[in-house]
């Protein structure tokens, strides 16, 4: 076996080989690192060679570490993570030109997001800034660096990480104003008869509403099923159907959809998460600093 030189490795190449460990996927890591293909694909053969090992073999799912491999990366994750809480940041936020990774879903992609970006073009105008979706597994995107920030009704749960609430959301349902509903709206007897449409989540995710009202012995039918609420005013219109959703959504929807009372008082918290890795760094504090500001403009639900 060869005699393992560190010194012949750089920071980036190990920080690939984690990501390359985390993803399954030599394109993906690359993706994640803002490298090319080719670029990653050069440096794991590097890194092969330098370990004197082939790090991963191909398999149905991607690519499987050796048991190596799996030794290297649990050694190397606190010697990056300690590297990355030394790592000097540029104290004018106005000239910092880092890239920060927020995950975050349609909800808060639509309402934080908007009045985020205001403060950052006004304050940190060379910071970049790329959105990802966080879908229901925000905490592993955050504990396998895919994401610095995420905003999410997810509680933080078991894992080691940094959560806040950033305000209460309460639901509306949201129909066509000319239908019956708009007119008459809704008691509970006649939300379980009426014709619902369902946003179908990822990872079989559902709302927190819907498991209240499966504890009264409410069941939720949809008639009509969509994977997001991407268009959904159009599909409404001129129909008896009922769109159960956060209530401040309905600045995006209105004036094609009438919002009215929901018959049932169910609520959820919209965090902050992010790690505690970036309790000291002076960008990220800035950050979620900017995010509660954010949230503080933003306009009260109707």
């Amino acid at each position: 076996m060869q005699k393992f030189d560190i010194l012949s490795l750089d920071l980036k190449a190990l920080t690939l080989l984690c990501r390359i460990h985390d993803a399954g996927s030599l394109s993906l890591a690359a993706e994640r690192s803002g490298i090319a293909q080719s670029t990653a694909s050069h440096t794991l053969e590097r890194l092969r060679r330098a370990l004197d090992d082939p790090l991963f073999h191909r398999s149905l799912g991607g690519l499987s570490p050796t048991a190596r491999c799996d030794d290297i990366v649990g050694q190397l994750r606190p010697i990056l993570d300690a590297m990355r809480s030394i790592a000097p940041e540029a104290e004018d936020i106005a000239r910092d030109g880092a890239t920060i990774t927020i995950a975050a879903n349609f909800y808060e992609r639509c309402l934080i997001l908007p009045p985020l970006l205001q403060i950052l073009r006004a304050e940190a105008p060379l910071l970049r800034v790329s959105v990802i979706p966080a879908n229901f597994a925000p905490h592993r995107m955050l504990l396998e660096r895919d994401c610095d920030l995420a905003l999410t009704p997810m509680p933080a749960g078991r894992e080691k990480l940094r959560s806040e609430v950033l305000f209460d959301e309460h639901y509306a349902c949201f129909v066509d104003p000319g239908s019956e509903v708009a007119r008459d709206g809704l008691d509970l007897e006649h939300f379980a008869a009426a014709q619902h449409l369902g946003i179908v989540y990822a990872e079989g995710w559902s709302p927190f509403w819907q498991a209240d009202l499966a504890r009264q012995g409410i069941a939720f039918d949809p008639v009509l099923q969509v994977p997001s609420f991407g268009g959904v005013e159009r599909l409404m219109a001129g129909s008896e159907l009922v769109l159960t959703a956060p209530a401040r959504l309905g600045q995006m929807f209105s004036p094609a959809l009438t919002a009215i009372p929901a018959p049932f008082d169910s609520r959820m918290q919209i965090r902050m998460v992010w790690s505690p890795l970036s309790d000291s760094s002076t960008r990220h504090r800035w950050l979620r600093a900017a995010v509660r500001r954010a949230c503080a403009a933003m306009e009260a639900p109707g």
